[in-house]
């Protein structure tokens, strides 16, 4: 009976230790069958097809910050997210606590496992910190590889900085990580650097923040593996081209809205260009809805991550407020974010 999304199914285990015919110590836990898998371009979870209709989720909460209030909070943020048409959540500079892939493994909850970054400002070429991360890095996929949720591992993001200042040194030490982690699990694909710089990936992601749906549709009309060439690929001259795996933008939207607009109009669209722009709820779902539309109707891509589930401390760009209210029609969203994929039809 394998996991899955829609049925998550769990097995009980019952662990004891039995000395002279007696129970001395037992302990009780749970597993899940499922295969996820790559075949050319295509994402699969137990054998069919998959559409990652992932949330970039940072753990953040406005009293803990890092530190959830409750057991009950982690579970919440997985079904809020759920409520808004996501399937899943790129877990992002932050590793979690077990519970949340406690309670992914029981909704049936797609996530990535990654590290927190440090390759846009650190020197790969500092043997002692490299050392320091690979064996944080190892801590964390041994503790969480036995969560059926868990489907792909990213040990760095948004490395440009490193591969710009000391090339040889990243690239060898993104190759050693990368073996380090298939060492310890062979069975999940890796993301090597979301975003960029790819050295050595399973998966092909780009971080797009564009906001002008005319310009996004343009940049990704050429994807396809049958001419690899002409993919769009951020920060080119440093990294490897993509050779046809699955292509995923692994974070886009980030539109920055606030309620505030109401009684104050001036804050409306403010902030970083980035993070976008609306004055209107309804004009900044409708602006959601045409990059998304475009990012679920193209045969080619297997993949988003929508920045962001909540607001994070200076970031306005959630899908719900930093104490986890409704900023948006979320109905509407889920009509938006879940709707089929070309790749599912």
């Amino acid at each position: 009976h394998p996991w899955g999304l829609d049925d998550p199914y769990l097995y009980g285990l019952k662990l004891e230790l039995v000395d002279d015919s007696k129970v001395v110590d037992s302990v009780k836990s749970y597993a899940g069958l499922r295969k996820f898998h790559i075949e050319g371009n295509r994402c699969y979870l137990n054998n069919k097809p998959i559409f990652q209709r992932l949330v970039l989720d940072q753990g953040f909460y406005p009293n803990g910050i890092w530190t959830a209030p409750s057991d009950a909070a982690l579970k919440a943020d997985i079904e809020m997210s759920m409520a808004a048409g996501f399937n899943g959540a790129r877990l992002h500079q932050k590793v979690f606590e077990e519970r949340f892939h406690y309670w992914a493994d029981k909704l049936g909850y797609l996530t990535w496992g990654e590290f927190a970054d440090w390759g846009r400002v650190h020197s790969f070429g500092n043997p002692q910190g490299v050392l320091n991360l690979e064996r944080e890095w190892r801590d964390v996929v041994l503790r969480d590889r036995n969560h059926p949720s868990i489907v792909v591992w990213t040990p760095l993001n948004e490395t440009s900085g490193a591969a710009r200042n000391n090339y040889e040194a990243y690239s060898r030490s993104v190759k050693s990580i990368v073996a380090l982690t298939r060492a310890i699990d062979p069975t999940r694909p890796i993301n090597d650097a979301s975003g960029y710089v790819h050295v050595e990936t399973d998966i092909f992601t780009v971080h797009d923040y564009d906001q002008n749906p005319d310009t996004f549709r343009k940049r990704y009309a050429s994807v396809s593996p049958d001419s690899p060439e002409e993919a769009f690929v951020r920060v080119p001259e440093r990294s490897v081209p993509y050779k046809g795996q699955p292509y995923i933008v692994d974070e886009y939207g980030g539109t920055f809205w606030t309620k505030d607009y109401i009684n104050h109009p001036e804050k409306a669209g403010k902030g970083r260009s980035s993070w976008g722009y609306g004055k209107t709820r309804e004009q900044v779902e409708d602006r959601i809805k045409a990059l998304t539309d475009i990012l679920l109707n193209h045969p080619h891509i297997v993949g988003f991550t929508y920045t962001q589930l909540t607001d994070v401390e200076q970031e306005v760009n959630g899908v719900y407020t930093y104490d986890r209210k409704t900023k948006f029609d979320i109905k509407r969203l889920k009509s938006i974010f879940g709707a089929p994929a070309a790749i599912e039809k």
